[in-house]
């Protein structure tokens, strides 16, 4: 039987499912409603937990823990004013906790008594009585329940907390039905029985759990949970289980010295460096269920061994010449571990370069950008700030393209808002709209359009399932997405990658990047789409930290400006919100990403600006850049706008378009219609990113790009002048790549958005 989305709900937990069902979350900064929280005026956090014994047992952990050089414990923190959340799990939960990481503990001790290759498992608990607990396992218990930013479950709705945990972990707040079809709260799948506790320092939410992060890889993560023996098989086959093990990708970073001075910006910032440098991964996985079903797949076959699973794999991944499925015959068969095995390349398509959360609110490290808000300077008008909610508007559909661990592969990532017809109906039988979901490899023309029908028609608009609808899957009870490197995600399709569907059909389209969304490490380590509460506006990018992107002399400095107001008027008219800004006699480049074979329009989004200088760009194949045209004068003067053709839209859209092709013909374009931007008057209306006079796309050129090739764009500085304590600034804001099908189709010319 199917259930509505909209259900009963606890008194505690009403005003969240009001903005669930109508799925608007509220701004930190906007009332919360009485309902859903409580006041305890003049108690900080730790007046709350003393106050009430069923927080004794966490209370004494965070006494016992020790936080930082002078050895102050989280108690003491706790009951400064500041602003925290505290997760806190009550005594039982406690309880339940040491008893239940001692078992583990013990069993394995046990077991290597009789085998002694069976490793011990060290879950710091080798006890069961808190006054025998550790001061380390103390301090990391205190540390997994803390967040510094005091945030409600109204202000995340849905998905992840915008901040980690002190232990720089993410936590998850999703919704379930208990019995009675009532809607709870959970915290990484733990039940809460009391949120947003409100105290002078922050919020509390009780739990019925102790949360305790996985420390394990993403592989071994994967491995522990019963609904994924196929696959986790499949990765131990094809070497990918040691793959994604990896974390550090140098153990020796400081976020400080090994990379050089922090470098001081021309208004004298000292800006950061990334906190860290870690490897991150997201896998998305089929179960074994979906995997035994022969109504899943375009051939009508019932996967339930690694056999099964490379013959269903060579359909698509063997060479056409060595493929003979009635013999059961292909190059490579057995040799898993061989990268041109269909296995393995099954399997690779699989890896995401990065660790996404399903949702990230107000915060980096999802999927999309949805529900991040930056805050207004003081003095500003409200619309001098970021919001992806109304610059980046759901009439439009939200998207970003990630490469895969399949060489020269991408895979497309689609919150397909402007898509109000497609009905949905999960595993757990909810139904819905296919708009509300995270979709992979969605198709063209509102999810409906296939190019090989027959051979791909089940295996595009995948959905990516949230934590509540993976738990409702067979065995999938206690799952856990969330690995120490990486996060893992339930499909309900099995996932293809077919190089005609994709360039017939799902890249078939303009695609466009934000910059900062090429270089898989600034998503891991925290630095995209920074949080709001963040106390600096730039990061610093050091040299190699990023391996798709080359500093080709010392005097390129590279920063992150974090998303900031969003203004027509002379604000800045940025994509996402945050821009690329170099500075120095910079001279840098980045490879661009895979993308199906093909010819393409290169283009590149900027705003010009006084800061700006003159930049000349190269294009092509590794090692084989060539020049591309004039050096582009990023400046803004009026012979400047004048020379890129700009003009004013006016009522008669015929003129308009008439105006873009004399535009286009001096090799430039008017930024995308489909950013909103706001204005500093606040009696004028929100108009289009188009609109912006200093925002503006440059055509670099049209080019061949071949299957197995790596191009890179280079930028290098031909400013005449520029002084030490003023150098020239480059500027970049997003890529786009246009296939040649959409610029040469007079039938259905390129939009404006």
């Amino acid at each position: 039987m199917k259930k509505p989305f909209g259900i009963k709900m606890k008194v505690w937990a009403l005003g969240a499912l009001a903005l669930i069902a109508s799925n608007t979350f509220t701004s930190c900064s906007d009332e919360i409603p009485e309902e859903s929280r409580f006041t305890f005026k003049g108690k900080l956090i730790t007046d709350h937990l003393k106050s009430d014994e069923k927080y004794s047992n966490f209370c004494k952990i965070l006494k016992q823990a020790k936080i930082g050089k002078k050895g102050g414990s989280m108690l003491t923190t706790l009951s400064t004013y500041g602003s925290y959340t505290c997760f806190a799990p009550t005594n039982e939960a406690i309880d339940n906790y040491l008893q239940e990481k001692y078992n583990e503990y013990i069993e394995s001790v046990e077991l290597n008594k009789i085998d002694p290759t069976v490793k011990i498992k060290n879950t710091g608990i080798t006890s069961p009585y808190l006054d025998q607990l550790s001061d380390s396992m103390a301090a990391e218990i205190a540390k997994n329940h803390i967040l510094e930013q005091g945030i409600t479950t109204i202000d995340v709705g849905n998905g992840a907390f915008p901040k980690k945990t002190m232990n720089r972990r993410s936590v998850m707040l999703g919704w379930i039905n208990d019995e009675q079809g009532y809607t709870i709260a959970t915290v990484d799948g733990i039940e809460v029985e009391e949120q947003n506790i409100e105290t002078e320092n922050g919020y509390i939410h009780a739990l019925k759990g102790t949360l305790s992060p996985s420390d394990q890889p993403t592989s071994t993560l994967l491995a522990s949970q019963p609904a994924f023996t196929l696959f986790s098989e499949a990765l131990s086959l094809t070497g990918f289980d040691v793959y994604l093990e990896k974390y550090e990708i140098d153990p020796d970073y400081d976020g400080l010295g090994k990379y050089g001075p922090p470098f001081k910006t021309q208004n004298k910032q000292e800006p950061p460096y990334p906190e860290a440098y870690n490897q991150g991964f997201t896998l998305l996985v089929e179960t074994d269920e979906l995997l035994a079903d022969a109504n899943n797949n375009a051939f009508g076959i019932s996967i339930q061994s690694i056999e099964d699973l490379e013959y269903f794999a060579a359909h698509y991944y063997a060479s056409d010449n060595s493929f003979n499925k009635n013999e059961k015959k292909w190059n490579h068969k057995g040799d898993y571990s061989n990268p041109n095995n269909p296995l393995y390349k099954f399997v690779a398509y699989h890896i995401i370069d990065r660790k996404l959360l399903y949702k990230s609110s107000k915060g980096p490290g999802g999927f999309i950008m949805e529900n991040y808000q930056t805050i207004s300077k003081e003095g500003e008008v409200d619309k001098g700030k970021f919001d992806s909610e109304e610059n980046m508007p759901t009439s439009f559909d939200r998207y970003d393209y990630f490469e895969t661990a399949l060489p020269y592969t991408s895979i497309k990532i689609t919150k397909p808002f402007a898509n109000s017809t497609t009905e949905y109906t999960s595993v757990s039988g909810e139904t819905g709209s296919l708009r509300d979901q995270l979709v992979a490899n969605y198709a063209q023309e509102m999810g409906t359009r296939c190019v090989r029908k027959n051979l791909m028609e089940k295996h595009i608009n995948v959905v990516i399932e949230d934590e509540s609808t993976t738990r409702s899957r067979k065995d999938l009870e206690d799952f856990q997405p969330q690995a120490v490197n990486g996060m893992i995600y339930t499909i309900d399709k099995i996932l293809i990658y077919d190089e005609t569907e994709m360039s017939g059909n799902i890249f078939d389209e303009r695609m466009r990047w934000d910059v900062f969304s090429l270089f898989p490490e600034l998503t891991n380590n925290d630095v995209r789409w920074m949080p709001e509460d963040a106390t600096y506006t730039l990061t610093y990018i050091p040299e190699d930290f990023c391996k798709r992107l080359r500093h080709n002399n010392t005097d390129t400095h590279i920063y992150y400006l974090r998303p900031h107001n969003a203004m027509y008027d002379g604000g800045y008219a940025n994509y996402q919100g945050d821009e690329m800004l170099v500075t120095g006699k910079y001279d840098f480049q980045y490879r661009i990403p895979y993308v199906p074979q093909g010819s393409y329009e290169v283009r590149f989004g900027f705003s010009a600006s006084d800061a700006r200088g003159v930049a000349q760009f190269y294009f092509g194949e590794e090692g084989k850049l060539q020049i591309c045209g004039i050096p582009l004068d990023m400046r803004n003067s009026e012979s400047n706008l004048a020379f890129m053709g700009w003009f004013d839209d006016s009522e008669n859209e015929e003129e308009n378009r008439k105006d873009d092709k004399a535009m286009r013909n001096r090799g430039f374009m008017k930024a995308p219609a489909s950013i909103y931007l706001g204005s500093y008057d606040t009696s004028k209306p929100d108009k289009s990113m188009r609109f912006a006079k200093l925002a503006f796309r440059r055509i670099i050129g049209t080019y061949d790009l071949e299957y197995g090739k790596k191009y890179w764009l280079r930028f290098k500085d031909v400013t005449e002048g520029g002084t030490d304590d003023k150098p020239n600034e480059f500027n970049q804001d997003y890529l786009e790549l246009v296939p040649a099908s959409i610029l040469n189709n007079p039938a259905k010319p390129e939009d404006i958005y």
